[in-house]
């Protein structure tokens, strides 16, 4: 019971870090979007990890571990081809995590753009997920 309260405190905090993504677009603060992406991201799949009573590491990129876990030994069936999807996204936006942040390179609205639509496509899977989890328990 813990381990689905805190995977969906993480899933909670992904969302509201979600609303400072969209503040930060507004603003047009296309290094903070990017950075807000990946903390989306990793909270979204740390979040459904530890709901399936998975210990996670303490590291910004987990894709690679959610598609191991999900195609060996997960209760909920996730298609191979979304799995993959899910690990490179989380891949690329750990890869840009520094850089936004410590401004070593300047992102523009199209790289912005792409890092939300990624951070969205994650987080309104990972609702879907986690209402399947629901279910399991």
């Amino acid at each position: 019971m813990k381990n689905f309260e805190t995977g969906e405190k993480l899933i909670e905090e992904a969302q509201n870090y979600y609303l400072d993504l969209l503040q930060a677009y507004r603003r047009k603060s296309w290094n903070t979007v990017v950075r807000r992406a990946q903390e989306i991201v990793e909270l979204s799949l740390k979040g459904l990890l530890k709901s399936m009573g998975v210990e996670y590491p303490k590291v910004h990129d987990v894709g690679w571990l959610f598609e191991k876990i999900v195609q060996e030994k997960s209760a909920i069936k996730v298609e191979q081809e979304v799995a993959r999807r899910i690990r490179e996204i989380s891949a690329n936006l750990a890869r840009e995590r520094s850089p936004a942040f410590y401004m070593e390179k300047s992102y523009d609205k199209a790289q912005a753009d792409e890092a939300k639509k990624q951070a969205e496509e994650v987080l309104n899977w990972t609702g879907k997920m986690k209402c399947a989890l629901k279910k399991e328990r």
